[in-house]
C-alpha cells in the first residue's frame, strides 16, 4: 500500500523536510545569536509556505497511517506553532462554517456595527485570541478537543528539549516564527475575505491565479474553490477553480494566469 494518499503530496512533504534541516542547521551549527536572528528573517518568506502545508494536511492528510500524520503534524508544528487538530478546530470548524457570518467567523474580520475592521487590528485580534478561540470551539467539540490537547502536549516535548538545550536558539529559531506565522494566518485569511459581500459562496473570496504563486504554495490562491469545496485535494483546485471562473467577479481575481484555459 503506499504510504502516501496523493504522490504530489511528494512536494509539500520534501518542503517541510527541507524547511526543517534547516531550522536544524540554524540552532546547531550557527554560533552567533545575531547571525542566527538574520538568517531566520531572511528565510520567513521560504518557511511561511509551511502554512499552506499545514493547512491542507488538515483538510486532505498526507499519509494514510495516522501516526505518520501526527508525526508530520508535528514537525509541522515546529515551523508554524500549529500544533495538530489546531487549525481542525480553529478553521475547519471555526472558519469554514461560519465565513459568511462574520460574527462566529474566526477571522473576526467584521465590527459588529458591520465596519471593516483595519489589518493591524485584525492582526492584533487574531494574535491574541487564537488560543482562546480555538478553545472554545473545543469546548462544543470534546473528542476533536481531547485530541488537540493531548496533541498539543506531545508537540510541545521537542520545543523544551530544544529550549533545554539552548534557550535563546530555541526562541529566535522556532519561537519567533511560530509567532509571525500566526500572524501571517490572519493577514492572509483578511486579504481573502475582509469587506466581502457574504450573500454568495462565489463573491466571498479573493483569488490568486499567478501560476507561479500558485506553483510555490500549492495552489492556495484558488480561494473560492476551496470554500467551494474544503475537502478536495489542493491538488484538484485549478481545475474547479476553472469550472468557477467566468462566474468569479473579475475584481475577485489578480494575477490572471496568461496561458489560455483548455476549452
Amino acid at each position: 500500500m503506499p504510504l502516501l494518499r496523493h504522490r504530489s503530496d511528494l512536494g509539500p512533504l520534501a518542503y517541510t523536510l527541507l524547511v526543517l534541516a534547516v531550522q536544524l542547521v540554524l540552532f546547531l551549527r550557527v554560533e552567533s545569536l545575531w547571525a542566527t536572528l538574520l538568517l531566520v528573517v531572511l528565510f520567513q518568506p521560504v518557511q511561511a509556505v509551511a502554512i499552506a502545508c499545514n493547512h491542507y494536511q488538515h483538510h486532505v492528510p498526507v499519509f494514510r497511517r495516522r501516526l505518520a500524520n501526527r508525526l508530520y503534524e508535528v514537525v509541522l508544528f515546529l515551523q508554524t506553532g500549529m500544533p495538530p487538530y489546531l487549525i481542525t478546530l480553529h478553521h475547519n470548524l471555526g472558519h469554514h462554517p461560519h465565513y459568511l457570518e462574520p460574527e462566529n467567523d474566526t477571522l473576526r474580520w467584521k465590527r459588529a456595527d458591520g465596519s471593516t475592521r483595519s489589518l493591524l487590528e485584525c492582526l492584533l485580534r487574531n494574535c491574541a485570541g487564537h488560543l482562546t478561540w480555538t478553545m472554545a470551539i473545543g469546548r462544543r467539540y470534546p473528542k476533536v478537543y481531547r485530541r488537540f490537547k493531548l496533541m498539543a502536549a506531545v508537540s510541545a516535548m521537542p520545543l523544551l528539549a530544544l529550549a533545554w538545550i539552548d534557550l535563546a536558539k530555541t526562541l529566535i529559531v522556532f519561537a519567533l516564527p511560530m509567532v509571525l506565522a500566526i500572524l501571517n494566518v490572519a493577514r492572509l485569511g483578511y486579504e481573502q475575505h475582509a469587506g466581502l459581500g457574504l450573500d454568495d459562496h462565489l463573491t466571498a473570496s479573493r483569488n490568486i491565479e499567478s501560476r507561479l504563486y500558485n506553483l510555490l504554495t500549492f495552489n492556495s490562491g484558488y480561494h473560492t474553490a476551496h470554500h467551494l469545496r474544503p475537502g478536495l485535494h489542493w491538488s484538484r483546485l485549478p481545475q474547479l477553480h476553472d469550472e468557477l471562473v467566468d462566474r468569479i467577479p473579475a475584481e475577485l481575481r489578480r494575477g490572471v494566469r496568461s496561458i489560455p484555459r483548455a476549452t
